[in-house]
């Protein structure tokens, strides 16, 4: 699925992007190319004034004055005077023949009704418009044909200039910005994929979650439904064994409505729809009020819960104290679950003895809730000694449904109650973390 939508979106993101910059360089080329017309124009033109005053004003012309002007600005100049051509050769040699340009530009002149005859009448100039005519050879020129009137007679000029050379570079030009182009397009589909690959990242591992979350729910739910139905089977078969089956659905309807009471909490939590009343409140009240709860079930399985608390009072800290309750009391549930879970429960030690009459070692059966204060922040941990947690786990370990055991066989915890107490932190701006005791086994860290 995520293959094909990258290949889409990076598809339209190039084509979309690709014609914007298209577009931008086209505009950017029509107006090189108007610039430069209106250059050729104009420089035409400047070319086209000093000669006509010079015609106005001179009666004579030296050759080396018109082959200076014909070479420096690639010009074609024709002049005759009543009916007479001026004996100038020319020194400027274009690709076409000048007698082939000169007679196209009259052609073109008479299109105007301008011809080699016409005379100036209502005033001393008669003037034709610039125009543009082609050789034989895909060479360009500007034109233009003028009759004045004199006391002598009237003059003649027929001014051509080569623009090919300007024509040859626009194509030039056009070729780079074709080149620049094809060139944008394709960063843009390097980057486009990088980007598209990059954006599709979150959305490819919330799929993956939301996957993984209905696969683990759908086996939690299952497991109890299962047996909750078998147990009501049986009843109707072994009547004499019905009270054990009736403890086995109870305690399964309990541990279904435990799973489904932390799927509530937990999107309450996400979705945050939980009221977060922060106060300030005295930190050892509440890791005394802990130990309270907490101290019986270890020594359950014969362990111990240990309180260090600092030496000076730690000041007041502000946050709501019934979320860092619940955060706590997951944390105290997982370590009384995995710190302890090699060890029978009985009333003597002596008990747990092995074949060999090696004793367990009683100093790393314990776990030890602290507080340490560390300006500007208060520290509270939760460490045990038990097995620990490998670093490749650290991270996934605060995702829903995630559990070391990947068979799920025990039954006792569900993988929520650290992504609800990750969430609960998250809401109030907590900082939760994890890192390994160094004697071995997890030490969870509440950052305040």
């Amino acid at each position: 699925m995520f293959p094909n939508l990258q290949k889409k979106l990076v598809f339209l993101y190039t084509i979309s992007t690709g014609l914007i910059m298209t577009l931008i360089l086209s505009f950017a080329f029509l107006f090189y190319i108007s610039a430069q017309k209106n250059k050729d124009r104009s420089h035409f033109q400047d070319q086209l004034f000093i000669l006509t005053s010079s015609l106005q004003t001179e009666s004579i012309f030296a050759d080396s004055y018109l082959s200076e002007m014909e070479k420096k600005s690639a010009l074609i100049i024709y002049i005759e005077e009543n009916n007479t051509p001026l004996f100038f050769p020319g020194a400027y040699h274009p690709s076409t023949s000048r007698e082939t340009l000169l007679a196209r530009a009259e052609d073109f002149a008479k299109r105007e009704g301008i011809y080699p005859a016409s005379r100036p009448i209502s005033s001393n100039i008669l003037q034709s418009s610039i125009f543009q005519i082609k050789g034989n050879k895909r060479d360009v020129y500007l034109g233009n044909i003028l009759s004045l009137s004199g006391g002598s007679g009237y003059k003649k000029l027929i001014l051509l200039q080569d623009i090919t050379p300007n024509r040859n570079r626009l194509l030039q030009t056009g070729c780079f910005y074709l080149m620049i182009d094809s060139l944008g397009i394709l960063l843009l589909f390097c980057t486009g994929r990088r980007f598209v690959a990059g954006s599709l990242k979150p959305l490819e591992e919330t799929y993956r979650k939301q996957q993984d979350f209905v696969a683990a729910a759908s086996h939690e739910l299952r497991s109890p439904l299962s047996v909750i139905q078998t147990s009501a089977d049986a009843i109707f078969v072994k009547q004499d064994k019905n009270k054990r089956l009736l403890e086995t659905i109870r305690n399964e309807c309990r541990r279904g409505s435990s799973l489904i009471r932390s799927l509530l909490l937990l999107a309450s939590a996400e979705q945050r729809n939980w009221e977060v009343k922060k106060e300030y409140f005295e930190i050892d009240e509440l890791l005394l009020h802990l130990l309270e709860l907490y101290e019986p079930a270890c020594l359950a399985k014969n362990g111990r819960l240990l309180l260090e608390l600092p030496e000076i009072p730690p000041p007041a800290v502000r946050a709501d104290p019934r979320l860092c309750t619940q955060i706590l009391s997951i944390l105290l549930d997982n370590a009384v679950a995995y710190a302890f879970s090699n060890t029978r429960c009985t009333s003597d030690y002596k008990e747990q003895a092995d074949s060999a009459g090696n004793m367990p070692d009683i100093r790393n059966r314990r776990i030890i809730l602290r507080a340490e204060y560390i300006r500007p922040h208060m520290l509270i941990s939760v460490i045990d000694f038990g097995p620990g947690i490998p670093n490749a786990q650290k991270k996934l370990i605060f995702e829903r449904f995630y559990r070391g055991d990947k068979s799920r066989n025990k039954k006792d915890h569900f993988g929520l109650g650290l992504s609800i107490a990750a969430v609960l932190a998250e809401i109030q701006g907590i900082e939760l973390y994890v890192q390994d005791t160094k004697e071995g086994g997890s030490t969870f860290i509440l950052k305040l």
